[in-house]
């Protein structure tokens, strides 16, 4: 009798920042997708769905080897402050220091960490720009009682979308 041994890496690792960009461009454009149809109901039902999508959606992209989410100094959600590793790095993209669309830096000798900035769109004002109207104000403090995530103009950067990954 012959034994046939072998092993299989697993299919969650993620070894390429390629992977890593096209699952933090899908968290993104899913999320973008799910806004824009809840807009079209009403700007308030967007927060809504925002509140219960951007989460879910997240966890659903994650996996074991690879956790995605989203980021800011001027968080709406409390779950979404940066971690320590992070700091220095959205620090130098605000002030323009790194001029890249994302970075990728060494985390742990087998974790890398990739964020990538969110930059203010028109759409984005109705929510977290600087003339916000009442009813609005009203479902995001109900929703998020410590709100930061307002103020904001077109083309600010408005928080990050990071990534974990295991080389």
């Amino acid at each position: 009798m012959i034994l046939l041994t072998f092993s299989l890496l697993p299919l969650s690792t993620f070894s390429s920042e390629k992977e890593v960009l096209q699952t933090i461009q899908s968290l993104g454009s899913q999320l973008k997708k799910e806004l824009k149809s809840s807009m079209r109901k009403s700007p308030v039902n967007a927060i809504e769905t925002c509140h219960i999508q951007a989460p879910k959606i997240s966890s659903e992209l994650s996996t074991k080897d690879l956790k995605i989410g989203r980021v800011s100094f001027k968080n709406r959600n409390p779950d979404n402050k940066p971690k320590d590793w992070m700091i220095s790095y959205m620090e130098d993209f605000h002030i323009k220091k790194i001029k890249s669309p994302y970075l990728v830096v060494q985390i742990d000798s087998k974790t890398k960490g990739l964020i990538k900035p969110i930059v203010t769109a028109p759409l984005c004002l109705t929510c977290h720009g600087e003339n916000i109207s009442t009813p609005i104000q009203h479902k995001i403090k109900k929703l998020y009682p410590n709100d930061k995530a307002t103020g904001y103009k077109i083309g600010q950067i408005r928080g990050f979308f990071w990534a974990t990954y295991k080389e």
